[in-house]
C-alpha cells in the first residue's frame, strides 16, 4: 500500500515522540547509513522508523489514535444528526401548524452564526480556530477512551508491557499533534466542523420532508416587536435565489395571509381563516425546503469542499522540524558524510569541496558537495582554526569578518555578484550570540543558496546543546537544515 509523504512524516514523528521517553534500537540503522550514501535524510529516517516498528512490534499502538478518532467522529456525526431531527420536532411541535421563521431560526440561525465565525476566524487567522475547545477535546478524549476501553483510568492503568503502554501514549500524542495543530489542524478541524453541521442540516431536511409527506400542516408566523413589512421584505429577499432555482415561493399577499392575528374572543388564528389553501401550503413548503438547501446545506458543502482541499494541500506541505536536537543527532549518525567533513593538509588528503558544472547551480547539491562558484566567508574564527583551508579556491575566498570594516568590505564584494551562493564558516565552539546572528544574516541577505559551515578543531568536543543552538541560528537565517555542515579541522 502506497503511503503519502504526510503518513511517512507522521510515522517519523511518532517514533520521535516515543524515543523522547525511551530509547529504541534499530539493528539495520548502520547498514542503510553506510550503504545508502545517495539517500535523502528523510528517506533514511523513514527506513529507520520502519525498522523500529518491525523490530519492536509497534504497529498496533501506532494506529490506535487514528482508530479511536474514527469512532469519536462517527459518534459525533450521529449525535449531530440526532440533534437535527430533534430540532425539527421541537420547532414543529404536536400541533398542525408550523411557525415558519421559528423553524428557519432553529435549523439555519446557529448554522449561519457558525459559518460567520468560521469565516472571520479563517480571514483573521485566529489561533483559537485550531486550539480551541474542539482541539482540546480531540487531544484529551482518545487517551481517556483508551483507559476506559482497557477497564482502568488512563492515568493509572498498568499494561502487561509498560514500555508498550508508554509508547502507545506517546504515539497518540504525536498523531494528534500532527493532525490537529498548526495549518493541518486548522483545516482538519474546519472540515470536521462542516461535516457535523452537514449531518445536522441533512437530518433536519430529511425529517422535515417526512413530516410534510405524512401530515398536513398550516404555515404561520407572528411577531411582537417587528412590523409586517420586515417579514415581507425578508421573505422576498430569501425568495430571490429560490425563484431562480425553480422553487415556488409565497407572494407578499400570501405572507400577510399567514400572519397570526388575535380574534375578538382572544384566540389566535391566521389572517386567512379558517385554513390555508393547498397553494399556500405548497408555496410555503417549497420555500422552507429551498431555504434549507440554499442557505444551509449548499454553503456548508462548499465550505467543506474548500476545507478538504486546503487540508489535503497542507498535509502535502507538512514538514518535519529538522532543527530539533533529535533530528540533529540523527543527522550526525545517519548521514556522517553529509554532516561532517575534514579539512587537512592538501598534500595528504583530497579536497572536501568538489566542483559542479556552472549550469546546474539551481539544483540543491548533496550537502557535503558545494558548487564550485560558492563564495566563502569566515566569521570571527578562533586562533586554533586556520583560514582559508587549502580545499577552498582562493578566488572564491572573500576573507574573514573580524570587525565592522572587514564586514563592510566583504558585503561590498558580495554585492558585485548576482544572487551568489554563500557559505559562511563559523567556529562551532563559540556561542551563537545575537551579534553572530546579525552578521551571518547580513552576509546571506542577497544569496541564492545559503550554507552554514561549523568549523571545529579535531581536539574539541561540541555539545549537543551548542550544536542545536547553531541549528536554530541557521533556521533564523533561512539556512536549510541540509545546508548546515560540520567540519573538523586538523593540524596543518
Amino acid at each position: 500500500m502506497t503511503q503519502s509523504n504526510f503518513d511517512k512524516r507522521l510515522l517519523i514523528e511518532q517514533i520521535r515522540y516515543i524515543e523522547a521517553k525511551q530509547n529504541l534500537s534499530c539493528d539495520a540503522e548502520q547498514e542503510f547509513s553506510d550503504h545508502s550514501r545517495h539517500m535523502e535524510f528523510e528517506e533514511r529516517l523513514w527506513k529507520r522508523a520502519q525498522c523500529i516498528v518491525q523490530q519492536h512490534d509497534l504497529s498496533s499502538v501506532l494506529v490506535r489514535a487514528a482508530r479511536l478518532s474514527r469512532y469519536i467522529k462517527s459518534f459525533a456525526l450521529l449525535a449531530a444528526a440526532l440533534l437535527g431531527a430533534l430540532g425539527v420536532i421541537y420547532a414543529v411541535g404536536e400541533s398542525n401548524t408550523i411557525n415558519i421563521y421559528w423553524l428557519l431560526l432553529v435549523l439555519l440561525g446557529f448554522n449561519f452564526l457558525s459559518m460567520l465565525l468560521w469565516l472571520t476566524g479563517i480571514s483573521l487567522n485566529v489561533e483559537n480556530l485550531s486550539s480551541g475547545l474542539l482541539a482540546r477535546l480531540s487531544r484529551w478524549l482518545p487517551g481517556r477512551l483508551s483507559g476506559w476501553l482497557s477497564g482502568r483510568p488512563a492515568s493509572k492503568s498498568h499494561a502487561t508491557k509498560p514500555d508498550g503502554k508508554l509508547a502507545g501514549n506517546q504515539a497518540d500524542r504525536a498523531w494528534l499533534a500532527c493532525n490537529f495543530s498548526g495549518v493541518v489542524g486548522k483545516w482538519q478541524l474546519s472540515k470536521i466542523t462542516h461535516q457535523l453541521w452537514l449531518a445536522y442540516l441533512l437530518a433536519g431536511l430529511v425529517f422535515l420532508v417526512l413530516l410534510l409527506m405524512v401530515r398536513q400542516y398550516d404555515f404561520v408566523w407572528g411577531t411582537t416587536l417587528l412590523s409586517d413589512a420586515v417579514f415581507i421584505k425578508l421573505t422576498g429577499f430569501l425568495s430571490v435565489p429560490l425563484d431562480a432555482l425553480g422553487f415556488a415561493t409565497p407572494s407578499a399577499d400570501q405572507v400577510l395571509d399567514t400572519r397570526i392575528v388575535a380574534t375578538q374572543d382572544g384566540l389566535l388564528q391566521t389572517a386567512l381563516a379558517p385554513a390555508l389553501t393547498a397553494e399556500h401550503r405548497s408555496h410555503w413548503a417549497q420555500f422552507l425546503l429551498g431555504a434549507l438547501l440554499c442557505f444551509g446545506i449548499v454553503p456548508r458543502i462548499l465550505l467543506w469542499s474548500l476545507s478538504a482541499l486546503m487540508c489535503a494541500g497542507s498535509r502535502r506541505l507538512f514538514a518535519l522540524d529538522y532543527y530539533l536536537p533529535y533530528y540533529i543527532s540523527l543527522r550526525q549518525r545517519l548521514m556522517p558524510l553529509a554532516s561532517h567533513g575534514q579539512v587537512v593538509d592538501a598534500d595528504t588528503s583530497p579536497p572536501v569541496i568538489a566542483g559542479t558544472a556552472a549550469g546546474k547551480t539551481k539544483i540543491t547539491p548533496v550537502p557535503h558537495v558545494l558548487p564550485a562558484e560558492t563564495r566563502w566567508v569566515a566569521v570571527e574564527l578562533s586562533n586554533n582554526l586556520s583560514w582559508p583551508p587549502h580545499a577552498i579556491n582562493a578566488a572564491n575566498n572573500l576573507g574573514q569578518v573580524i570587525d565592522r570594516e572587514s564586514l563592510s568590505r566583504i558585503q561590498q564584494r558580495l554585492q558585485a555578484f548576482q544572487r551568489p551562493l554563500v557559505a559562511v564558516a563559523v567556529a562551532a565552539a563559540r556561542s551563537p550570540d545575537r551579534g553572530v546572528k546579525r552578521t551571518v544574516a547580513s552576509l546571506m541577505s542577497n544569496s541564492g543558496q545559503r550554507w552554514l559551515v561549523l568549523l571545529e578543531h579535531k581536539d574539541e568536543s561540541i555539545s549537543s546543546k551548542r550544536l542545536a543552538a547553531w541549528y536554530r541560528l541557521a533556521e533564523a537565517c533561512d539556512v536549510p537544515a541540509d545546508h548546515v555542515i560540520s567540519m573538523s579541522q586538523g593540524q596543518r
